[in-house]
Parts: structure tokens; sequence; C-alpha cells
């Protein structure tokens, strides 16, 4: 049976932290890259569309906590992941 060439868990989690799935990508798991580097799209766009429609009421702050809990959701993704691929590496 062959053996798995072994990744850098450093290389993987950086390669994450440019480009979401990337990092899974360099630790042999391309599906499971593809996948999160979709959804971050999915997610970053979301991001983007909620603030330019919501933009307006800025200064009213009536859509701040909505606005924050999509951004702090983007974050907690993105570190997510790079800790994936940190893990899948080692």
């Amino acid at each position: 049976m062959p053996r798995k060439p072994k990744r850098d868990p450093p290389v993987a989690a950086v390669l994450s932290l440019l480009v979401p799935g990337l990092g899974q990508m360099y630790a042999g798991r391309p599906e499971r890259g593809a996948s999160i580097l979709v959804a971050g799209i999915i997610v970053g766009t979301l991001a983007l569309i909620w603030q330019t429609l919501f933009i307006s009421f800025r200064s009213t702050g009536g859509f701040f906590p909505y606005r924050l809990a999509l951004t702090i959701y983007a974050l907690v993704f993105w570190i997510w992941q790079v800790i994936d691929a940190y893990k899948l590496a080692k």
C-alpha cells in the first residue's frame, strides 16, 4: 500500500489563511478543500450583499447586530477552516 507523502501543517494553515480550502487541498483532501472554497465564496458574497443592501441603515444602527453576526460567522468559518487544514496535514 503506497504511503501518503507527509504534509507540513504550518504550510497547510498558511495556505488556508490565504485562500479558504487551499490548505485542505494541500493536505490531500481536494474535495473537502473545494467544498470549503465554494462555501467561503458563498459566505463572502452574502456578507458583501448584506453590507451593500443595508449600508443606508448604518446611521440608525437598526441592522448593526445582523451585520455583526454575519461578520462574526464569516470570521469563525475562516478560523475553523485554517485549524481544519492544520489538523488534516498532521
